[in-house]
């Protein structure tokens, strides 16, 4: 009879419902994903509505949505571009018009009055640009802030805690060297390019020409210089980091499988449960983290892009025109494509960092 009492306890108690963790659950309130999510940049919002950095996402698929979003709703900025070129080209004409039936005296004055008009037709669209190029290098700013700490955590988590502070350690640095070189250099020289090529543009001279072929040199060099230093720095930390973790972690699970009697085994299968959860938290963060750079950055590229071919097309019909403008031209094509390297190599960054922190070896 106690046998049958100690049997029906026995199987009460295994009736019982059993609480459990959930591991994924608990590193995502750990790691602030509700804070990264708000941290999302204002442009990319809209893409990532159905996203979410706890859920598995198919990163080409969700690409493909943004590019196709994105080019769809691209149609004013085409329409704003060729009236801008179309407007320049007129300028051109004009100029050439008065040109071929003028004498020497009106000729210079005539060449002073296409740059200032070319100047005041481009101003209030490169003005513009600039700005929406600063607050772009703002925004992957700021979101790569909250987003390399996150990835560094869960990198952490899954069992690379040196590559997560190597990496982290790196990309911190030269992210934010690059926005300050942009900010406080790249940008007022690429005003003093303009200007340089508005002042040759409007007495007709190359004067000012090598002048400006240095501040582009230094620019182009300048943005060069950081890329290839960071891109170094992030092989040589993955590599030597990447033999340091996978070092920790088979002597971590020896110690816990041969060293504690009984249930080292046991402690290191869960051990490895929990790694194997945070791995794939890194990757859902990560994938978020990509797409919300990608939906910053895809609007800001195509209206900068697409005016810095308008302007390369400007110039290009200038000199079959036979206009004096096409330094002035030329030199606005050269600006716009600084503001293209910039924001691109901001957030060329930002992904290179995920990559290299998922690339991190999974236990």
């Amino acid at each position: 009879m106690r046998r049958l009492l100690w049997i029906f306890l026995t199987l009460a108690l295994l009736a019982a419902p059993v609480s459990a963790v959930d591991a994924a659950k608990t590193q995502a309130d750990m790691f602030g994903l509700d804070e990264l999510e708000r941290a999302v940049p204002e442009g990319a919002q809209a893409y990532l509505e159905d996203v979410s950095p706890t859920e598995e996402t198919d990163f080409s698929q969700a690409v493909g949505e943004i590019l196709e979003g994105a080019l769809r709703e691209s149609g004013p900025i085409w329409k704003k571009a060729g009236q801008l070129m179309l407007t320049v080209l007129l300028v051109v004409v004009l100029c050439q018009m008065v040109h071929s039936f003028a004498d020497g005296r009106v000729t210079q004055a005539t060449a002073l009055a296409g740059a200032l008009a070319i100047t005041a037709c481009c101003a209030s669209e490169f003005s513009a640009l600039m700005g929406l190029a600063r607050e772009t290098l703002d925004e992957i700013s700021s979101f790569s802030s909250l987003l390399m700490p996150v990835m560094a955590a869960a990198t952490a988590a899954a069992g690379g805690s040196v590559s997560a502070g190597g990496l982290y350690s790196v990309t911190a640095i030269f992210s934010n060297v690059l926005i300050r070189l942009s900010q406080a250099l790249f940008l007022p020289l690429v005003y003093g390019i303009l200007a340089l090529a508005m002042v040759d543009s409007a007495l007709e001279q190359d004067r000012l020409k090598g002048m400006r072929q240095f501040l582009e040199w230094v620019v182009r060099g300048g943005l060069k210089a950081v890329m290839y230093l960071y891109t170094g720095f992030m092989a040589l930390t993955g590599i030597l980091s990447g033999s340091a973790d996978a070092a920790t972690l088979k002597a971590a699970r020896f110690t816990l499988s041969g060293m504690i009697p009984v249930v080292g085994g046991i402690i290191s299968d869960a051990a490895e449960t929990v790694l194997s959860s945070a791995g794939l938290l890194k990757s859902t963060i990560g994938t978020f983290g990509m797409l919300a750079v990608v939906g910053a950055f895809v609007v800001p590229f195509l209206r900068i892009g697409i005016t810095y071919l308008a302007f390369k097309l400007a110039a290009a019909l200038s000199v079959v025109l036979g206009g004096g403008q096409g330094q002035l031209l030329e030199g606005l094509g050269s600006a716009m494509g600084f503001l293209l390297a910039m924001i691109g190599s901001a957030a060329l960054m930002c992904l290179l960092a995920c990559c290299c922190f998922l690339k991190v070896v999974q236990p």
